[in-house]
């Protein structure tokens, strides 16, 4: 019985670990990537993407699609959450901003999101004469990355990239998007 037990283990902890991030770190910082399937073409997908009033198309050509996020809320009751425990920047006060980058092949199509701001609520504290401020405004690498950043913090890999992973996601999914008929 120990022996099936440990080989289970085994097999849980190799499963845990094959499963792809979507997070990355490219030059020292965190890049979101995700691969749709999809049979929407390029035209359809940027009409979409423009609908939901968080993206910004700056180019676009017959393969791929460069732009903006702005303005963005994370969705931390989609991923499971409640806000309780939900770190601060995470929660509705903050917004996010990015640049994406969106590359189409046949049936697919792949989203880099880089630049990855969060913008929050400025904080001012004053004790003893002495005042620390903090405008709010930081990365994602200040979030999810250690120091060096060579590796992702701990803390991050668990609820915090759940949230941001789920809400990207959901962001860039075309199939996600219902069409409203005009034909009433």
């Amino acid at each position: 019985m120990k022996k099936i037990l440990s080989l289970l283990l085994i097999n849980i902890s190799v499963f845990m670990l094959a499963q792809e991030s979507a997070f990355i770190i490219n030059n020292k910082q965190v890049v979101w990537q995700r691969i749709y399937n999809s049979d929407k073409n390029i035209d359809e997908v940027s009409k979409i993407l423009l609908s939901s009033g968080k993206i910004k198309i700056n180019y676009q050509d017959s393969n791929s699609i460069t732009g903006d996020v702005s303005d963005f809320v994370m969705d931390y009751k989609g991923a499971g959450f409640s806000k309780m425990g939900t770190p601060m920047y995470l929660s509705n006060t903050s917004k996010f901003y990015g640049n994406f980058k969106i590359d189409f092949k046949e049936g697919k199509y792949r989203v880099l999101l880089t630049n990855i701001l969060s913008k929050g609520n400025s904080v001012s504290l004053f004790y003893g004469g002495v005042g620390i401020s903090d405008n709010g405004n930081d990365n994602l690498e200040t979030f999810a990355l250690t120091n060096d950043r060579e590796l992702f913090k701990a803390s991050f890999e668990g609820k915090q990239s759940r949230i941001i992973n789920y809400s990207f996601a959901q962001l860039f999914d075309v199939s996600k998007y219902t069409k409203t008929d005009d034909n009433w």
